[in-house]
């Protein structure tokens, strides 16, 4: 059993009463087809990117659940069947993208005696010359170009008259 994250847009005109029960349909789906539900995030209306059949705002709704491919090829049959959901997506998580979900949710993502690693926790190393200008500079080494093997005579990017 795999674990999946799938965001689906419904139809904001739907009644309160008809997005939940479109909510429970799709719990109810999982439920029947022996997946496990492990969260299910309502984010309410927002505005969207771009018009999808003509409307500017949906409501969101997030879904971690554990299941099987085929139980998620069934899961996306009945969305893409539903009228009322205008969009969704699904993605599999391993576990560096689940602590990524984790992180971006506002979740403490800290396993059993590891920290969390972060790009922010990182302190940059500055130069007293860097810091007078205010550059923001990183010291790495790049990995070392490794030569072509070329013949002897021959040009780059020129080719050969046969």
């Amino acid at each position: 059993m795999r674990k999946y994250e799938t965001i689906f847009i419904i139809n904001p005109d739907l009644s309160d009463e008809d997005t939940r029960g479109l909510i429970e349909r799709v719990r109810g789906i999982i439920q029947t087809l022996q997946g496990e539900i492990l969260r299910i995030q309502e984010w309410g209306r927002k505005k969207l990117a771009y018009e999808v059949n003509k409307m500017s705002k949906g409501y969101f709704v997030l879904l971690h659940f554990i299941g099987t491919p085929s139980m998620l090829t069934e899961l996306e049959r009945n969305l893409r069947l539903m009228d009322a959901v205008l969009k969704y997506q699904t993605v599999r998580l391993d576990e560096k993208g689940e602590r990524i979900a984790q992180m971006l949710s506002g979740e403490k993502a800290v396993g059993k005696g590891e920290k969390p690693e972060s790009q922010t926790e990182k302190t940059l190393e500055r130069s007293p010359q860097e810091e007078d200008t205010g550059k923001d500079v990183t010291h790495e080494k790049l990995p070392e170009a490794t030569p072509a093997t070329e013949e002897p005579g021959h040009d780059r990017g020129e080719g050969t008259d046969s």
